[in-house]
């Protein structure tokens, strides 16, 4: 077991992993996740939909995080997870406005686009790029993802807070808050999911969920998933059209977003030791290290291959190979920019150099 600490939240005593230690089956979750991403965003159909990434990233995310408050003050935590996160996402910016300059459509561009475009927590909808509708929309449709993950490293050491001192209000407030969201038709409902789903990888850094998840998974998968389905697959394909159909749909999203989390707590004695074999130690690493740049640069890739008609890009399978490896030739290209905001030696192609046993 690791040494006692004090939570900088609490300031209560609480048993933490080992230093430097990493959790290989979340990171391997979070790999799963984006390879999800990637696919959906390359073939953009309905039945992807059905396999739920972003409540688990969204849910990894909060889990880091509160592993990284215990060890520094939440003000350090702030300043880490932005320079963390913008100083590669700036690089990306640069990047695509040289692109978008080339093309000659900066003027599409308002000024409100400009300040969200370079500091996202300022943009009400997200980072907007030019021309919406078309197939350069690619290139920042996906960005808001980063702007919520801002804003919610920002929020998080009250959340924390509130979490450990008053989790069955907060609860409670936020089943309220998603229950009004549907009955109003509001978009609300999406952030608070999005945030429970955040809150929810607090309680998994606590050690809340795991025993939980081992007795009552087949109960909660059992009624989660089927349920989820059917709503999603009856009231999707009218949710544009109608405002109870996108409610009934939002409901059967979140089920279904229940039933991955519940699978994937409940599943990890099992598959974790599989992790641990072979080359996958080291594709979880690689994936690890370069989570944000895959999730940016294969925008890019899917992107390229359409717009300059690369041999094969004719269906979603040849876009889905180029896609992979253009993202792989990023990564070499710009993945370094995850190490200099990490503060880490910088590597063209990173290697496991840490402690991927189980944290204890």
């Amino acid at each position: 077991m690791g040494p006692e600490r004090v939570s900088r939240v609490r300031g209560t005593p609480r048993r933490s992993p080992r230093r430097g230690a990493r959790n290989i089956y979340l990171d391997a979750l979070r790999a799963v996740a984006l390879s999800r991403v990637v696919v959906y965003h390359v073939v953009s159909r309905e039945w992807i939909t059905l396999v739920s990434a972003m409540p688990l990233m969204f849910f990894i995310a909060g889990s880091l995080y509160a592993a990284s408050l215990e060890r520094r003050a939440a003000r350090q935590v702030i300043l880490d997870r932005y320079r963390r996160i913008l100083l590669p996402y700036w690089l990306y910016v640069v990047a695509m406005v040289a692109l978008w300059g080339a093309l000659g459509v900066l003027g599409d561009m308002s000024l409100g686009d400009w300040v969200g475009m370079v500091m996202p927590v300022l943009a009400p909808e997200g980072p907007r790029g030019p021309e919406p509708g078309t197939l350069l929309e690619m290139t920042w449709i996906a960005l808001w993802y980063l702007q919520f993950h801002l804003t919610l490293s920002l929020v998080g050491p009250w959340l924390r807070r509130v979490q450990q001192r008053h989790a069955a209000r907060m609860w409670a407030v936020l089943g309220a808050a998603f229950l009004v969201g549907v009955a109003a038709g509001s978009g609300i409902v999406v952030v608070v999911f999005y945030v429970s789903c955040w809150i929810l990888g607090y309680h998994q850094h606590d050690g809340d969920l795991a025993p939980l998840a081992r007795r009552w998974w087949r109960p909660v998968c059992a009624l989660a998933g089927p349920v989820g389905l059917g709503l999603f697959l009856a009231f999707e394909p009218a949710s544009e059209s109608s405002g109870v159909a996108a409610r009934l749909a939002a409901v059967g999203a979140g089920l279904l977003g229940a039933f991955w989390l519940t699978l994937a707590l409940a599943l990890q004695a099992r598959i974790e030791p599989y992790l641990r074999r072979g080359v996958t130690p080291a594709v979880v690493h690689w994936f690890s290290q370069r989570s944000l740049t895959i999730y940016m640069w294969h925008l890019v890739a899917i992107y390229a291959a359409i717009r300059l008609e690369l041999p094969g890009a004719t269906n979603w399978f040849g876009v889905l190979m180029w896609c992979a490896a253009l993202t792989v030739v990023a990564v070499v290209v710009v993945g370094w920019a995850e190490d200099v905001a990490a503060r880490r030696p910088v590597r063209l192609w990173p290697r496991p150099a840490i402690d991927l046993r189980p944290a204890t």
